[in-house]
């Protein structure tokens, strides 16, 4: 795992005296065992190391054996040693064990074809200096993050927006990616919260020579059309697919460990890793202070199950201060899911001993796992009642039930439930996945900000619309996974992790595996809505019943009482109105009202004071202070 970046200046432009070092110095966190960096005139591009394989020998950039071309690589390509004999065959010569090398060799031998080619997780850039034109790629999901920007005077790249600060432009928001921010949580991929610049798409690569840039997508997810398996069929290939994802991932020449929520996920990860390792591995668990939220003693009934040697971190008020700071300061785009503060916790508590961790995101994505996907199952039944019932008296009793810290309550998912039952089950499930509604922005955002909102919603709109025709579970599930898995999951399972200076590892999200359980029709996935079902089949009698059968909770922290207790003090700072009004993003009084409504349990606000939290602290961080 790496920070990667590079400048290639336009116009026959230099990289300025000094500006890979500031690029470097941005991402350290991501790559402090070594930074290398390849000069030439009209090019410079370089990378932070965080050394996993093959540490001695695997510092970048590594060269190809003519020296005409150098690559930049952050990732880890778990069949790299499978693709290396049919290479060296080819007449390539290895000189580490490290998998960059094994990249440069099949772009070489395989040009654009071998991304298609890799197992892993990836953002690499190779520059050929003969025709002095560079290649950029990302993985098929997202899991490692990649961006860039285009001026007049250069074409820049980085793992981080950060590091391109100062390259960009002036440093200001980009208020459609902010507005998408406000909607989802998160900034969704091509966006980028910095105006100036953008993402490399998942499942994209680009070419970019001195004045074009070429986008291109080399993946897309496919989702039905598998061969007819019986239900005991599925379960033994399952079986057999989750053993060769957690095998392969366990790859690595330092000590690696397991992320252990006590939930289904990351607990079936840790049974195949627990048997497959060969030198023991250890487990890492948080335990909050609110029972209504804390898995903690689930976590340890997996890992004494599983004979791991486990860590518990409690989840103190002063490690809560901590976090809040260090997490405001490194998040270089808003982000809306509290998650970050106990994700930065553990992940540091973990990188005391441990270099790479395996986790258990993407498991609701890919087995439907989420509350959700239950609930469009039972709207379409709910569709068939009498308007005046549907869209009228149970929405107005549902409004009334009193608010609810309990996490996954029934009042928070009945109010969710009710809402947009008018609109198609994308459009619908779209809106209960949103943060502020359209509406509400209008009465957020001065005018000036909002006037350029305009096109807000038309990634998710044009998303919707592409979708084709089908079953609703694939739908929604590739959606979940253009949307909310890259731009929420898979963004602080990277970027919190590389706080910490620790590699996340996402073995559910294995491309081997994904692809077949894509694969899979839908009505075998969740057969009578019943979530999770082939993973739960999967998994008997290697984890205990109830971890088995407990309902989902997720890696949740306690966010509204957060807000109404330890950092009540800390958001209302954010939120000063002297400050708010001189800013002129907000409307004060709106801020005002959604605090007071939530401080006197009046309403849930917890999720729109975090996501605004989100922002204030990432404007105060890297726009209104000159972060740059």
């Amino acid at each position: 795992m790496c920070g990667i970046f590079g400048v290639f200046p336009r116009r026959g432009g230099e990289v300025g005296a000094g500006v890979l070092e500031r690029m470097s110095s941005a991402l350290l966190s991501r790559g402090p065992d070594h930074a290398g960096y390849h000069r030439e005139p009209g090019f410079g591009m370089g990378m932070d190391r965080l050394a996993i394989l093959d540490p001695a020998k695997g510092n970048q950039p590594i060269y190809s054996a003519d020296g005409r071309y150098c690559i930049v690589y952050n990732g880890e390509i778990y069949n790299h040693l499978e693709l290396r004999p049919e290479l060296e065959r080819a007449g390539y010569v290895f000189r580490t064990g490290c998998d960059t090398e094994t990249v440069l060799n099949a772009f070489l031998h395989h040009g654009e074809a071998c991304l298609g080619l890799f197992n892993g997780m990836f953002a690499f850039a190779v520059w050929d200096s003969l025709k002095r034109r560079l290649f950029l790629a990302r993985d098929s999901f997202g899991i490692k993050p990649f961006y860039y920007a285009e001026t007049e005077d250069a074409f820049c790249f980085a793992s981080q927006p950060k590091a391109l600060l100062g390259l960009a432009g002036p440093v200001r928001p980009g208020w459609v990616a902010i507005g998408r921010y406000f909607r989802l949580g998160y900034v969704p991929s091509p966006d980028c919260a910095f105006q100036g610049m953008a993402k490399i798409p998942a499942g994209h690569f680009a070419w970019v020579e001195e004045k074009t840039v070429s986008l291109k997508r080399y993946f897309q997810p496919e989702y039905g059309g598998g061969p007819a398996l019986s239900e005991g069929e599925l379960v033994h290939t399952l079986e057999e697919k989750l053993e060769q994802a957690v095998n392969r991932e366990l790859l690595s020449d330092v000590p690696i460990g397991l992320f252990l929520s006590g939930g289904l996920d990351s607990s079936a990860v840790a049974a195949h890793a627990a048997r497959l390792s060969s030198g023991g591995i250890r487990s890492y668990a948080l335990k909050f202070s609110e029972g209504t939220h804390d898995e903690s003693a689930d976590a340890a009934l997996v890992a004494r199950h599983l004979g791991l040697e486990h860590r518990e971190i409690p989840m103190s008020g002063a490690l809560l201060m901590d976090a809040f700071e260090a997490v405001g300061k490194a998040l270089d785009e808003p982000f809306a899911d509290s998650t970050v503060l106990p994700l930065y916790v553990i992940s540091k508590a973990a990188a005391r001993e441990i270099k790479a961790v395996l986790t258990g995101w993407g498991g609701d994505e890919i087995f439907a796992g989420y509350p959700t996907y239950k609930a469009h199952h039972l709207a379409r039944y709910y569709r068939m009642l009498p308007g005046f019932i549907g869209n009228g008296l149970l929405p107005a009793a549902v409004n009334r039930l009193p608010v609810s810290e309990k996490y996954m309550s029934f009042e928070f998912k009945a109010k969710r439930f009710v809402r947009g039952m008018d609109l198609t089950p994308l459009e619908q499930h779209a809106v209960w996945m949103e943060y502020f509604s359209r509406d509400e922005l209008a009465g957020l955002f001065r005018e000036e900000p909002y006037g350029e909102m305009a096109a807000v919603d038309v990634l998710m709109e044009d998303a919707i619309r592409a979708m084709p025709s089908g079953e609703t579970l694939d739908n929604v599930l590739a959606l979940d996974a253009r949307f909310f898995l890259e731009g929420n999951g898979l963004f602080q399972a990277d970027r919190v992790t590389m706080m910490a200076s620790l590699e996340g590892r996402v073995p559910l999200l294995n491309t081997d595996l994904v692809k077949w359980v894509n694969a899979i029709p839908a009505g075998r996935k969740m057969p009578r809505g019943k979530l999770k079902h082939l993973l739960k089949k999967a998994m008997e009698g290697r984890l205990p019943e109830s971890i088995l059968n407990k309902p989902k909770k997720g890696f949740g922290p306690p966010t509204s009482a957060w807000i109404r207790g330890e950092l009540a003090d800390v958001v209302e700072a954010l939120f000063e109105p002297d400050k708010i009004e001189a800013q002129g993003v907000f409307h004060g009084g709106t801020i005002r009202r959604l605090l007071k409504e939530h401080r006197e349990f009046r309403r849930d606000h917890g999720r729109k004071i975090w996501a605004l939290a989100g922002f204030q602290v990432w404007y105060d961080n890297f726009v209104a202070n000159g972060a740059a």
